[in-house]
C-alpha cells in the first residue's frame, strides 16, 4: 500500500469516525445524562490522546465512546442473574458512564477496569458528583489495570463489554472469566452491545446464546448480544430484576 492509499483510508477513517460520533452526540442530546447528573460521559476519546498507550495497547484497545444510556438499561434490565449476588464488571469502563447506569440495580458491588489512568481520573470523578435518585448500589470500584491482568472476583456474574478491545484481548479475558467459574462455579452472563466480539463468544464453551438479540431503542448498531453459563449446578434466575 502506498503512502497515498495510506492517507485515503485514514481520511475515510476519520469521516466515518466524525459522523459516528455526530450520531452519538444527537443521542446524547435527546437523553441529556450528563446535564441531568452534572457529570462528563459524552466525549470521545482516542487511545492515544494521553500519550499513555504502547505499540501492543495502541493496536489492541479501542478509543472510548459512550454506550447509549437506553441499550444500558434494556441489556441490564434482560440479564438472567439476581443482582444482589453478583458483581457487575464492565471492561473498558473509560469515563464511568456504563458504571454509573449499573448502579440503578441493586448489584452487589460495581467494577470498572480501563487501561487509560487519564479515564480513570475522569470516571472517578463522574463516580463522586454522580446524584441520582434511582441510584441502588453504592458499591463502585474503579481499577486502572489492563483487561488482560485482572483478576476476575469469585462473585463476578455480569461481564459487561462494548467493543471495548480486540480479540486476541478478549479472548484472554474470557479465559479469565472461565478460569475463575471453574473455581468457583456460578451462573454468569456476558453482554456484548455491538457485534465486534460476538464471533469471539459464539461457539466457544460453555458460553450460550440467552435470549433473543436486545434491540436498541436508539440505532441498530448498539443492539446487544448475550451469553450465558451454567457450571456446576449453578443456575441463572428466569430474569434479572430492579425491583
Amino acid at each position: 500500500m502506498t503512502d497515498k492509499d495510506k492517507r485515503r483510508d485514514f481520511l475515510d477513517y476519520l469521516e466515518a469516525q466524525e459522523a459516528f460520533d455526530a450520531k452519538v452526540a444527537k443521542i446524547d442530546q435527546m437523553d441529556k445524562f450528563d446535564t441531568s447528573f452534572g457529570v462528563e460521559t459524552s466525549t470521545p476519546f482516542e487511545s492515544w490522546d494521553a500519550g499513555e498507550a504502547d505499540k501492543f495497547d495502541l493496536l489492541n484497545n479501542y478509543r472510548y465512546s459512550p454506550s447509549p444510556t437506553g441499550i444500558l438499561r434494556a441489556v441490564i434490565s434482560q440479564v438472567p442473574v439476581n443482582y444482589e449476588d453478583v458483581t457487575f464488571i464492565d471492561f473498558g469502563s473509560g469515563k464511568g458512564r456504563a458504571l454509573l447506569v449499573a448502579s440503578e440495580f441493586p448489584f452487589k458491588r460495581i467494577i470498572g477496569v480501563e487501561l487509560s489512568g487519564h479515564l480513570c481520573n475522569i470516571a472517578t470523578r463522574n463516580v463522586m458528583q454522580y446524584d441520582s435518585a434511582s441510584k441502588r448500589c453504592n458499591d463502585i470500584d474503579i481499577r486502572h489495570q489492563s483487561a488482560e491482568e485482572f483478576e476476575i472476583p469469585d462473585d463476578a456474574g455480569v461481564f459487561y463489554l462494548y467493543e471495548p478491545f480486540s480479540s486476541t484481548v478478549a479472548e484472554q479475558v474470557l479465559e479469565n472469566i472461565e478460569r475463575s467459574i471453574r473455581r468457583v462455579p456460578r451462573a454468569a452472563v456476558i453482554c456484548l452491545v455491538g457485534r465486534a466480539l460476538v464471533p469471539v463468544v459464539e461457539g466457544r464453551a460453555p458460553w450460550v446464546p440467552y435470549g433473543p438479540v436486545v434491540q436498541s431503542p436508539d440505532d441498530r448498531y448498539f443492539d446487544a448480544h448475550l451469553f450465558a453459563v451454567h457450571v456446576g449446578g449453578a443456575h441463572t434466575a428466569g430474569s434479572g430484576s430492579a425491583s
